[in-house]
């Protein structure tokens, strides 16, 4: 993996900050660490920074993404994702969502912490958190 990964194991969640150039294979194999130290530690809750990951993430790319997530990580994982500032990542949070992962594309570490926080929600209902959809969530 040519990408850099610093964990950070708290009483919660784990912390996962990337860094390095984009390529597909070194987000599978992120993803799939994710996942791997997730289980080991057992944690359900990630924030995964991928703030210092550089290069542009192509469309179809986000979507095969979304589709790896939704093998990998399970249902009962919860993933907030802080991206870099433009890109598509809405778009992997729907593609992922809608196959049921549970993930959240956040701001900051405030929302990612907001969202880990949360029962567990619909995809609808991250939309709604994260200010996507102007309809209330359902109750829970």
């Amino acid at each position: 993996m040519s990408l850099q990964m610093r964990i950070s194991d708290f009483d919660s969640h784990l912390t996962v900050e990337a860094e390095g150039r984009y390529r597909l294979v070194d987000l599978y194999d992120l993803f799939d660490r994710v996942q791997a130290e997730s289980e080991k530690r057992g944690h359900h809750g990630v924030i995964l920074d991928v703030t210092r990951i550089s290069g542009t993430i192509p469309l179809m790319d986000m979507f095969v993404l979304g589709e790896h997530c939704s093998q990998v990580w399970k249902l009962s994982f919860r993933v907030a994702l802080i991206p870099p500032e433009g890109g598509v990542y809405s778009f992997f949070e729907n593609v992922a969502c809608n196959r049921g992962v549970q993930v959240a594309v956040v701001s900051d570490y405030e929302a990612a912490m907001g969202w880990l926080t949360l029962p567990r929600v619909s995809a609808e209902c991250a939309a709604v958190f994260n200010g996507v959809s102007s309809s209330s969530p359902p109750p829970l």
